[in-house]
């Protein structure tokens, strides 16, 4: 087992590399003259003398395969470089604004699970029934329904109308309900559909059927037989929805006013802050990918099936 979960280390150590290539071209190929917009981002007179200094100091006029060597390097070493707009090292804003994106997708993440696994079991519970038409329902509209306009219709109902939850800014954990909600309403729409078709699937086993026979009833099933068996299937959703809920982030931060990763990367893609952008598009990756390999490790500990195929 440690063997395989070096393979699948050592895969997400290409994925990283990889997707450092994709964050530093993305940024490179930005139309216009970089070195020219550089200097206007520092409010000097745009000359060509001016525009040429820039452009050496930057090595932008050095082969692309040379700059990104350079720039792995750098982040290799922990320098990410300066913001072009505020002059401010781009690691010590980051460490500065990570707190708030962890606290709002782990907020997610739980807001994810519950309403994923509630609806699924309350599925599951009445089959066929009223209620399980209703959930269904319930998650086909709550996956149409934009994050953005969720958001904001949040903040006037908790906010404007009943008063009740603070709306702006990273203020304790009272302000962290709502943008939870915002961001984890959809992943856990999803999941409630991967749990309760995983479900039914459970429980049309022989060993449910034989579990009736014995006079059991279908909630006692349920909690000790089949979402057990589920687990491995609610681990891989549950991880892939959380990988992109950091994407998610961009959109929510700015709406509730949290200075976090998000509210970074939407400012910097405004003011086109080339260094800035590399940055935030490189550690989204880092943390899609490692978000999936703890997935996937625990998918492989937890599920039977997945140890016995190592083992053999």
């Amino acid at each position: 087992m440690l063997r395989i979960a070096l393979n699948r280390a050592m895969s997400a150590l290409v994925l990283v590399v990889i997707a450092s290539v994709f964050s530093f071209i993305l940024v490179a190929a930005f139309p216009g003259n970089v070195a020219a917009l550089i200097a206007e981002l520092r409010g000097g007179f745009v000359s060509q003398a001016v525009v040429d200094k820039v452009a050496e100091e930057y090595r932008l006029r050095d082969p692309l395969l040379y700059r990104y060597g350079y720039w792995v390097a750098d982040v290799v070493h922990g320098d990410f470089g300066k913001s072009l707009r505020t002059g401010e090292e781009v690691s010590t804003a980051i460490e500065k604004r990570l707190e708030p994106t962890l606290v709002m997708i782990a907020g997610g993440g739980i807001v994810m699970l519950v309403v994923g696994l509630v609806l699924s079991f309350c599925g599951a519970m009445w089959p066929g029934g009223l209620v399980d038409r209703f959930i269904r329902a319930l998650a086909v509209v709550n996956i149409s329904v934009p994050k953005f306009f969720l958001a904001a219709t949040l903040i006037y109902a908790f906010g404007v109308i009943m008063n009740l939850l603070p709306t702006f800014g990273f203020r304790g954990p009272t302000s962290w309900i709502l943008p939870s909600i915002a961001i984890g309403r959809v992943p856990g729409a999803l999941l409630s559909r991967v749990a309760r078709v995983s479900l039914e699937e459970t429980m049309s086993r022989p060993f449910v059927v034989t579990a009736m026979s014995k006079g059991f009833g279908r909630r006692r099933i349920l909690l000790r037989d089949a979402l057990p068996n589920i687990v491995p299937v609610v681990l891989t959703a549950f991880g892939m929805n959380l990988a992109f809920m950091i994407q998610s982030a961009i959109v929510i931060e700015p709406i509730f006013a949290w200075q976090g990763i998000g509210a970074y990367f939407v400012d910097a893609a405004r003011f086109r802050d080339l260094p800035v952008l590399q940055s935030c598009l490189l550690l989204f990756s880092v943390l899609f990918i490692i978000v999936n390999l703890v997935v996937d490790l625990l998918v492989m500990l937890v599920d039977p099936l997945q140890r016995r195929a190592m083992r053999g």
